[in-house]
């Protein structure tokens, strides 16, 4: 088996299928699988996966959260190349097989591939990033809001290649890697249930001597908050919080234990600027303040 495709879902069907159907559609001159893991849905998905032949599906029958599931997916692979797929996408080409044929040929140690994600009009979205770094902080909840308000700021233009190019972590939308990377760095960490998963198994692929690479050619669509069907609050309050949560999961993992506390001391005084926040509920805005101090687990 050349490449192992595997989809965590939790009540996406409605993109699902499509993101299935485009895979089959445009993949040709490699051998794959598709494994869908279910995280508990309630949507109908485990009805219809259950007699679709294309895909192998694995019920969790609860909510494990992004890397844990595919983690479990991963258990039951075949193939020789493993491709963390988001279940909100869709390819536009045989992206598959030019991961493939650039992992096979490339003269390096490869980490982490991934494309240059599209939107549903094809125009290029977020793909890649730096790694997070504590003083981050400042420029995101501080500098920037100042410079907006003086309608000071420029939002920085993200560098594409026209082939290829290093980065420091793809997003976790499409990462493509070997089995062999992964069972010398590790899978996903388990003290992550969403957001900053795929950075910290990326930054010890890096620590390793991998090179995390973005791919121009293949093309795929990312239906960026299309697989949600929550409405604005709700949202703020699920998405926010884990995002929080994550990001000191990561500088936990990743940082010195004294570095980490006194980020978190810095952070919740400037995340303090919540409150001026108009669109936000009070009810949302001491939700969030009070998880701020709540401590993070691994």
């Amino acid at each position: 088996m050349n490449v192992s495709i595997i989809i965590v879902n939790y009540n996406t069907l409605h993109v699902l299928k499509p993101c299935i159907d485009s895979i089959v559609n445009q993949t040709h001159d490699v051998e794959y699988e598709i494994i869908v893991v279910d995280n508990g849905s309630t949507d109908g998905s485990i009805e219809a996966l259950s007699t679709d032949e294309r895909v192998t599906l694995i019920p969790m029958g609860e909510n494990l959260g992004f890397g844990r599931a595919n983690n479990q997916g991963l258990k039951i692979s075949k193939g020789k190349y493993i491709f963390f797929l988001n279940s909100d996408t869709l390819l536009k080409n045989n992206a598959i097989k030019m991961f493939y044929d650039f992992a096979e040929n490339y003269q390096g140690r490869l980490g982490a591939l991934g494309c240059i994600l599209e939107d549903r009009k094809g125009n290029k979205i977020h793909s890649h990033g730096k790694f997070r770094k504590m003083n981050d902080d400042i420029l995101e909840f501080l500098w920037i809001p100042i410079l907006k308000g003086l309608h000071l700021y420029r939002k920085p233009i993200r560098e594409y290649p026209e082939q290829w190019m290093k980065v420091d972590y793809i997003t976790g939308a499409d990462l493509f890697v070997s089995r062999k990377v992964l069972d010398t760095c590790g899978t996903f960490h388990p003290a992550f249930f969403m957001y900053y998963e795929e950075s910290e198994l990326e930054l010890r692929f890096k620590k390793y001597g991998y090179d995390n690479i973005l791919l121009n050619g293949p093309r795929i669509v990312h239906l960026e908050g299309e697989g949600s069907k929550e409405g604005k609050s709700s949202k703020f309050i699920h998405d926010t919080f884990r995002q929080e949560r994550s990001l000191y999961i990561f500088f936990k993992l990743t940082e010195p234990r004294w570095k980490y506390y006194l980020y978190r001391i810095a952070h919740t005084m400037l995340r303090q600027t919540v409150w001026l926040n108009p669109h936000v509920s009070f009810k949302d805005k001491w939700l969030f303040v009070k998880q701020l101090f709540v401590s993070s687990k691994i």
